[in-house]
């Protein structure tokens, strides 16, 4: 348990959770955010007008919603199709309460898998801002959270193919399970990465039908891709927080990038190796976050496992108390990162990277002594 009274840590989390949420009220003057754009996805799923982004943006800009290329895999609009039966409107408010819901659920698992009261648990994942960033951007991350809450828990109670379909509904967002994919090959888990290949199948026949029956998405969600995500990269590049995103901002060759990232993803192969399974997908969560291509602020809500870790006895005090709450008190500085250039989120998930990538370094055991 945290150094502090569980009186003051339910106020300090309600607390969080409230300013965490509050922006959501300039929603309707943002143009719900990103919502807009998420909401046309699901009313365009089915036909040729998702995947091709001149299409895709007429569509939008008739029909009075936030015009941008939809970056997901197309079988992910049909997670959005329900939505489009509503005005966008009153879509973004039931799509915001439904991520409460996720946040609530996958802090029940996570009391179950780390240990944790479930008031604690609860608490500790409602108050998470980039959780929280998420829900009132109209994004959401807390539906991958719960995904992956899923996987660490199917992971702990051996349950190998609940893991791998987990894991494989991720694929709605590709960057998100790739930390559970580099988790099963690094442990041989071959039943749960057989699943998880089998997902990334059956989303690639999806996207088909959300393409109108076009067996050529992929060609042509690249070719535009290749055109929108680097300006949009530049646009919120204050939001970036993967090694790669940081260092892209540089004048630097493409390549460096692109070292950054396998760089990380190798230095933390004896971690994912030879730590506890439950730490290991805790971490790989984190890690997948820090060396991903392309991760933003609000993705950080997988993050929250690693902190439950750290909240069961995974770092001990007083350094247990110093790092959760230093992480949750600059975590609400995402709002200032228009400021600062850099995402206060940023520094939190890759100083967490870094140190448990140093914790598990090869020449040291894994109770610490020198090898």
């Amino acid at each position: 348990m945290l150094r502090l009274s569980v009186g003051r840590v339910r106020l300090w989390a309600l607390g969080l959770f409230a300013m965490g949420v509050v922006p959501i009220i300039g929603a309707p003057l943002n143009h719900w955010h990103d919502w807009g754009a998420l909401w046309a996805a699901g009313a365009t799923a089915g036909g040729p007008d998702l995947v091709d982004a001149g299409r895709h943006v007429d569509w939008q800009a008739a029909h009075g919603v936030s015009q941008a290329f939809f970056a997901y895999p197309p079988a992910a609009a049909w997670l959005f199709w329900p939505f489009a039966w509503m005005p966008v409107d009153l879509s973004f408010w039931v799509q915001a309460i439904l991520m409460v819901a996720c946040l609530a659920a996958a802090g029940v698992l996570a009391a179950r898998v780390y240990g944790l009261t479930p008031e604690l648990a609860v608490l500790a994942s409602l108050a998470w801002a980039p959780s929280t960033a998420s829900i009132v951007t109209g994004q959401n991350a807390p539906f991958a959270l719960l995904l992956a809450m899923v996987a660490i828990w199917a992971l702990a109670t051996d349950r190998p193919w609940l893991a791998g379909c987990a894991a494989a509904v991720l694929w709605y967002k590709p960057t998100l399970a790739l930390g559970f994919v580099a988790l099963f090959l690094v442990r041989g888990r071959w039943r749960e990465l057989g699943v998880a290949v089998a997902g990334g199948g059956v989303a690639f026949l999806l996207s088909v039908a959300a393409a109108g029956g076009d067996w050529n998405w992929l060609a042509t969600w690249l070719r535009e891709a290749a055109v929108w995500l680097p300006a949009d990269g530049v646009k919120n590049a204050d939001k970036a927080i993967s090694l790669p995103g940081l260092l892209a901002r540089l004048p630097v060759p493409w390549l460096v990038p692109v070292f950054g990232s396998v760089a990380l993803a190798v230095a933390a192969v004896p971690g994912l190796r030879r730590a506890g399974i439950v730490e290991a997908a805790s971490a790989a969560c984190l890690v997948g976050l820090a060396a991903g291509p392309r991760a933003w602020g609000y993705e950080a809500a997988l993050a929250f496992p690693f902190v439950c870790w750290v909240l069961a006895g995974g770092v001990g005090e007083p350094w247990r108390t110093r790092a959760v709450v230093a992480a949750y008190l600059l975590g609400l500085l995402w709002m200032f990162s228009w400021v600062t250039q850099v995402s206060a989120v940023a520094v939190i998930v890759l100083a967490a990277a870094g140190w448990w990538i140093w914790r598990w370094r090869p020449w040291v055991g894994a109770r610490g002594e020198a090898l």
